[in-house]
């Protein structure tokens, strides 16, 4: 039964956590809040899992809905810190209570709880796509040199942006996908979206290990 519960995306997001509990010390500041919120993910999984493969419930999209909601919020909001930010800071928050808003409203009137709402989960991939977009552009045009390699906002941008156009283009093609799926019984669904979800946890690992070693230095400086 368990093997069904640790797929390739639960695994990465119990990778992502147990780093976060390893790296993130008081130092990092603001960045442990990755620890409560990868938890409130990996619960969010388990839920999700046990509705679907223990209580044999036909729908267990509640939890994601709520999950997808605070993440979108969370990363937006983690995006007001980098000083390459400090423009577009307050137009971040008006970002966040409209589409704060539109999610509500299509919780409540139009998608509901127990439908997946993706109308939510494409406003949320653009919204972080274009935030991650604009602090790469700044950070590009910025004279000042910069590691980028070893700054987690970079990681986190980049990791973002790769998740976000994907998640958003395989929506887009959910159907063609599907039908190929009844076809060959390939998943090439799944595949895209666990290669997705590698790639945006394995960046916030990095990024962790960036956050650590930046905070380490800055102290010894």
């Amino acid at each position: 039964m368990f093997s069904t519960y640790f797929n390739i995306t639960v695994t990465a997001e119990w990778c992502a956590f147990i780093c976060s509990l390893t790296l993130l010390n008081k130092r990092t500041s603001i960045w442990r809040l990755f620890i409560p919120f990868l938890f409130i993910t990996i619960v969010t999984e388990t839920i999700g899992w046990y509705l679907n493969y223990v209580v044999k419930h036909f729908n267990n999209t509640a939890p994601f809905n709520i999950l997808m909601i605070i993440g979108v919020i969370f990363f937006a909001w983690l995006f007001k810190q980098p000083n390459q930010m400090k423009r577009i800071k307050r137009k971040i928050d008006y970002i966040i209570m409209i589409f704060l808003l539109f999610a509500i409203i299509n919780l409540f009137f139009f998608q509901h709880l127990w439908i997946y709402n993706s109308y939510t989960e494409t406003a949320g991939d653009i919204i972080l796509a274009s935030i991650s977009c604009y602090f790469l552009l700044t950070v590009l045009k910025k004279e000042e040199y910069i590691n980028l390699f070893q700054y987690e906002y970079f990681w986190l941008a980049n990791g973002l942006l790769f998740s976000c156009l994907g998640s958003v283009l395989i929506y887009i093609f959910s159907d063609s996908l599907f039908a190929y799926y009844k076809e060959t019984k390939i998943p090439v669904y799944d595949y895209i979206n666990y290669v997705l979800n590698i790639v945006l946890y394995g960046s916030l690992i990095i990024a962790f290990i960036c956050r650590r070693k930046t905070t380490r230095s800055s102290r010894v400086s």
